[in-house]
């Protein structure tokens, strides 16, 4: 299981399906709060099957863990999440990274 400390995060991908709708709202929600945190990271949206290679955190619906998770860069942490809105493991990720704790897969 990866693992990374929050001060070391510099971009988070969110995975989607389509890259419309649902996963976009999730999207902007997570840069509204790492901006009202005061985060200093790259917040981007891209297909499950494309992750970036530079990404250092993984954040998708649980229904696309598993091609994420194939996707995803080595080493980089895969955050799950089933609800699109106030979901409990996204608000512990901004937590986290806001903290400077080590952010673990889910």
């Amino acid at each position: 299981m990866s693992s990374i400390r929050g001060s070391e995060v510099k971009k988070i991908c969110l995975a989607c399906e389509a890259g419309a709708g649902s996963s976009l709202m999730v999207k902007n929600g997570l840069i509204k709060k790492a901006k009202k945190a005061g985060l200093d990271v790259e917040i981007v949206h891209a297909p499950a099957t494309q992750i970036p290679d530079d990404a250092d955190v993984v954040v998708c619906h649980t229904g696309l863990a598993g091609a994420a998770r194939n996707a995803a860069p080595e080493g980089s942490v895969l955050i799950q999440f089933t609800m699109f809105m106030n979901d409990p493991n996204l608000k512990k990720l901004i937590t986290d990274l806001s903290e400077d704790n080590e952010i673990t897969s889910s």
